[in-house]
């Protein structure tokens, strides 16, 4: 049974993660989620609607067949840097050994590319998004071999600058991943 739009807000604003469950994911209206982390005028209502959808999409795949464009569309216009964390954890999984049901065209690679990119140039990106849109840029390195010298060349050099635990981990990581490809 779905709930309404005034008992999704109040339970998107104020439960967990943990909370999420085949019900939670059955009661709400993934379209509403997906339109609500969009929005610009509530930070925290998007930052949360994207949580939630992450979430959702995490433990019910079958979600990414309807909404993959969605997913991309969101993650090359979005400037929110806390939506960004959660798609780009979406972009992550669409690209990785586990999909093997949705395709990405031309068109929306093109743009994850470039807003991935344009996402590590950005001095005030957190590192939650930062290391997810590396390993977005090294699973588009199968298919476009240029990126890994770029990508390289950029992980190296946050690593210099800002070497936080996770940079280290997953800059390190990832860095061994383009070079073994």
């Amino acid at each position: 049974m779905k709930i309404n739009k005034e008992e999704m807000l109040a339970a998107l604003l104020n439960n967990s993660a943990a909370g999420i469950t085949e019900h939670t994911i059955e009661s709400f209206s993934v379209p509403q989620l997906i339109e609500w982390s969009e929005q610009t005028a509530d930070y925290r209502l998007a930052f949360r609607s994207a949580w939630y959808v992450e979430h959702f999409f995490l433990k019910k795949t079958a979600f990414f067949a309807d909404y993959a464009s969605e997913i991309i569309r969101i993650y090359c216009n979005t400037s929110n840097w806390s939506v960004l964390r959660s798609y780009s954890k979406l972009v992550m999984w669409m690209l990785s050994k586990q999909n093997d049901k949705i395709t990405i065209n031309e068109d929306q690679e093109e743009c994850i590319l470039e807003k991935s990119f344009n996402i590590l140039d950005a001095s005030d990106c957190p590192v939650a998004v930062q290391v997810n849109v590396m390993d977005i840029l090294a699973d588009l390195n199968k298919k476009h071999d240029w990126i890994a010298n770029e990508l390289r060349l950029r992980i190296e050099l946050a690593l210099e600058k800002d070497a936080t635990p996770a940079l280290k981990s997953r800059g390190n990581r990832i860095l061994k991943r383009i070079s073994n490809a």
